[in-house]
């Protein structure tokens, strides 16, 4: 999964950020808005983030805190041409970055730091699933997906293919 999330209100960084990437076997999504961006966050998984520090409606770091609680393990990148030292300290102290880069950004090093970022998004994720404490074995799990559907849908718990491979409940 090399998804990456773009967040920048200048469309020019956009889209020259989006070419480079797909180009290198990303999946990208862009957004301009940083509000959108957090609502999209809510329903895709995003090894990789890359925010702009200045922005409209809430700065870089404002954007990043808010995304670590959404999707704690993914990797964050802040791209700024603007950024001060204190901004910086912000990036770091709060939103807790992985990386700042400046613009004009040098595109070997992106991409270098977005396999890093991939890279220690599997580990965590790798690490989350096995600290784990109660791994379901597959026999329980079968059982609690049946008990999810019977009250979701009740009566229709159990279905099965006929001679001619149609669907049938019981």
């Amino acid at each position: 999964m090399r998804n990456v999330m773009i967040i920048d209100d200048e469309t020019k960084v956009l889209k020259a950020l989006q070419r480079h990437l797909v180009r290198n076997n990303w999946r990208v999504i862009t957004f301009n808005h940083p509000m959108t961006a957090l609502d999209y966050a809510k329903y895709g998984l995003f090894p990789v983030v890359i925010s702009d520090y200045r922005m409209p409606e809430i700065n870089g770091v404002d954007f990043l805190m808010r995304f670590q609680k959404l999707q704690p393990y993914s990797f964050k990148i802040m791209l700024s041409g603007q950024a001060d030292q204190q901004a910086m300290t912000d990036a770091i102290n709060y939103a807790e970055i992985d990386r700042f880069l400046h613009k004009p950004w040098d595109n070997q090093q992106l991409i270098h730091e977005m396999e890093q970022g991939l890279a220690t998004f599997k580990q965590h994720m790798s690490h989350a699933r096995s600290s784990n404490k109660k791994a379901m074995t597959k026999a329980e799990f079968l059982q609690w997906n049946e008990r999810l559907l019977e009250q979701m849908s009740p009566g229709i718990t159990k279905v099965r293919k006929n001679a001619l491979g149609w669907i049938e409940s019981e």
